[in-house]
């Protein structure tokens, strides 16, 4: 009887034993496939990551090569406009249907024919607007298109020296006609400019947007408002002998 007891209470054991076993076993397949899911996630995460390094990078690339060409074509428009001019302050009509001939007129009439040697050749010229705009408001801008760029640049310096300018009993102004972008970048160095040309020197600009100081006949220029700034805060005028 107590061997039988014995053998029984063993096999019972042993049944359990098995049923435990069964279960580990059934547990590490259940393990080893969350391992076998969970590298490959990893895997994947990795390979995501990678590819998500290479198309920031690509983005950082093709960032630069819009800027590029986003600074190529400023600058291509910037070149196209070098020989106009913008005229405000012009009545509407003044011109008669004959912008180009005006304005070739209005120069010499403005400065003076000593300035001119030749006659002012002007390309083309036209009001910017439309009509309507020019005869319910303030009349409208007229541009036109010099062709000599020299030309240009000797109107632009007689138009500062000579202002304010005055047509027909009014205020008329001259301005080269330039790209926004190139204009803001530009008005950048506004602050250090009136300094500087409240202390008596000359200041002008170097296409597209660098800034020229003539300080006692010494020419400085400047690519950043930073250095243009430092320069001016520091400035000690020099006097000529």
């Amino acid at each position: 009887m107590v061997l039988a007891a014995i053998q029984e209470m063993s096999r019972k054991m042993d049944d359990r034993f098995n049923s435990l076993d069964a279960a580990m076993k059934a547990c590490q397949a259940v393990l080893d496939e969350h391992e076998t899911r969970l590298s490959a996630v990893e895997n994947m995460a990795t390979d995501h990551d990678g590819r998500l390094d290479a198309v920031e990078q690509l983005a950082k690339r093709l960032d630069v090569a819009n800027r590029a060409l986003q600074d190529k074509v400023i600058d291509l428009e910037a070149r196209s406009r070098r020989q106009n001019i913008k005229i405000v302050g012009l009545a509407e009509n003044v011109e008669a249907g004959q912008a180009a001939d005006f304005v070739s007129n209005l120069m010499p009439a403005l400065f003076g024919r000593e300035h001119f040697v030749k006659p002012v050749e002007v390309d083309r010229a036209h009001r910017l607007g439309s009509l309507r705009a020019g005869v319910a408001g303030r009349p409208r801008v007229m541009i036109a298109r010099l062709q000599s760029y020299c030309t240009k640049e000797r109107i632009m310096r007689l138009a500062m020296e000579k202002s304010p300018l005055v047509y027909q009993g009014q205020r008329i102004h001259i301005f080269p006609d330039i790209p926004p972008e190139i204009w803001n970048r530009r008005q950048l160095f506004e602050d250090a400019r009136k300094k500087l040309k409240a202390a008596g020197l000359r200041t002008g600009y170097i296409f597209p947007s660098r800034l020229r100081v003539t300080n006692g006949g010494v020419t400085s220029t400047f690519d950043t408002t930073e250095e243009a700034k430092l320069y001016a805060d520091n400035l000690v005028p020099r006097v000529d002998c």
